[in-house]
């Protein structure tokens, strides 16, 4: 067949090489025309125009790894080549320390070396339709590329198929990102990670998230809510550097003999969870990817997991049924609404949740965590904080947060949650009468979950290096 793949990130390059290795001619049309760096070093500073989560901290989870260990095993060969440190998780899971640029880096020269790849810069202007199936599309310079498959891997605005696209759900993920990246001096080694690819420290209006990438890089993110005036001074160099000097995990990994920043403080905002479909009216063989169909707050670090998933799953209903663009749309769709949807909504509720917590900690409250009755009833971030207080709980956890069990697993170690609630439990606090259990996975000695002071004392810290800035809050 001939395929168009509209936009040059995960989702489209995985889908190019999945789709070429089965003898397809692929298309890979890009607006960026930015070139490859040479080599990963110079991929740090790639101008990846359009992605916006391109330089922000990203990882790389026991789903992603598994996907393409499955679907492009060559891909990992050339992240263990350049030294992509890997990470051996629970029952023989395995994640990496990765950067996003790094990941796309890899992919975008394996896609350039693919013989049934072209990769093709320039602006898709619109999908050529006849008889209800698709033909080609049109670009922007008045080219026709034809096509008997046409995949929308343009990311959350879904430019190509968005006449065919209809909102099921869009809400805000009441969330902000605030980061900036560091490298190790000399001899230096990463300080302690307790969630396997990531290190937390959860305060109680706040999260401080660290995380380790490859070539002795990591990233510092402090995540807060976009309506939190007290916190909102972190985008200040002085201020984020006072917050990480407050919170102890920080401090341990930013210390002046441990490493030094390489960038400025980003932020980003104006984050969505939003799903779509397809709309009955849509042409035949006309597919949207990844985030053209489902978006989720990037805290977890799911997109790319899902992105590739997502991926392979279309070039696998290809495979199994190369000419008959009906049964991969019903593959895809039942698998959108499945197990795309099922992460979607679990997202969407723990950002709820989360956000909502926070608020009323903003507001001169407390945490709204109190003690649920035993049973089902327990309440979603409850069974992801007990994750540091039991090792069972906490193999359960990190299977969910690395998308290996689907959500509804979590239900089988709500009643042990309820048992800790009982034994006076809660967030923060250890076990009462017990030994301090550090999460599964987490390397030897490290310590469980670190406590991150409440958001009262990060405000005041805050105050000496904003002035006026911080004293609304």
């Amino acid at each position: 067949m001939q395929v168009v793949i509209a936009g040059g990130g995960v989702a489209g390059l995985t889908a190019a090489l999945a789709l070429a290795r089965q003898g397809h001619r692929v298309q890979v049309v890009d607006r960026d025309d930015s070139p490859r760096p040479a080599d990963v070093a110079g991929a740090a500073a790639w101008p990846r125009r359009g992605v916006a989560q391109f330089q922000q901290p990203h990882a790389f989870l026991a789903r992603l790894f598994h996907e393409l260990e499955r679907g492009l095993p060559d891909v990992l060969d050339s992240l263990r080549a350049i030294g992509v440190p890997q990470v051996e998780l629970v029952d023989g899971l395995r994640a990496m320390w990765c950067r996003r640029s790094t990941l796309e880096w890899v992919l975008r020269g394996t896609a350039e070396a693919e013989p049934g790849v072209a990769m093709v810069y320039a602006a898709v202007r619109e999908v050529r339709v006849d008889g209800g199936a698709v033909t080609g599309v049109e670009l922007a310079d008045g080219r026709v590329l034809p096509a008997d498959l046409v995949v929308d891997a343009t990311g959350r605005r879904g430019r190509v198929s968005r006449p065919w696209l209809q909102e099921v759900v869009d809400s805000p993920a009441d969330e902000v990102y605030t980061s900036r990246r560091y490298r190790l001096r000399p001899g230096a080694s990463f300080g302690p990670v307790n969630r396997g690819v990531i290190s937390v420290a959860e305060g109680d209006g706040y999260t401080l998230l660290v995380f380790p990438h490859d070539a002795d890089v990591f990233t510092v993110c402090f995540t807060r809510l976009p309506d939190d005036p007290g916190l909102t001074g972190l985008r200040e160099t002085a201020a984020f550097e006072a917050a990480t000097r407050l919170v102890p995990l920080a401090a341990t990994w930013t210390d002046a003999d441990r490493a030094e920043p390489v960038s400025d403080v980003v932020v980003m905002g104006g984050l969505r969870n939003t799903f779509r479909e397809l709309a009955g009216s849509a042409p035949l063989g006309l597919q949207p990817l990844a985030d053209a169909v489902c978006t989720t707050n990037p805290h977890f670090g799911r997109g790319t997991s899902l992105a590739v998933s997502h991926a392979l799953r279309l070039a696998g209903a290809v495979a199994a049924a190369p000419a008959d663009a009906r049964s991969w749309r019903a593959e895809l769709d039942a698998w959108s609404r499945g197990e795309l949807r099922a992460w979607f909504d679990d997202a969407r509720r723990t950002d709820e949740a989360r956000a909502a917590m926070w608020r009323a900690v903003r507001d001169g409250g407390g945490p709204a965590v109190g003690r649920p009755p035993a049973g089902p009833e327990v309440p979603h971030l409850l069974v992801l904080a007990a994750a540091g207080a039991d090792r069972t709980v906490g193999r359960a956890v990190l299977r969910h947060m690395h998308l290996v069990d689907p959500p509804e697993a979590l239900a089988e170690v709500r009643p042990r949650v309820a048992d800790l609630l009982a034994a006076g439990w809660l967030p923060g606090r250890p076990v009462p009468g017990a030994a301090a259990s550090a999460p599964p996975g987490t390397p030897s000695g490290a310590p469980g979950a670190p406590a991150a002071p409440p958001r009262r004392e990060l405000v005041e810290a805050l105050r000496p290096e904003l002035g006026s800035v911080a004293s609304t809050a």
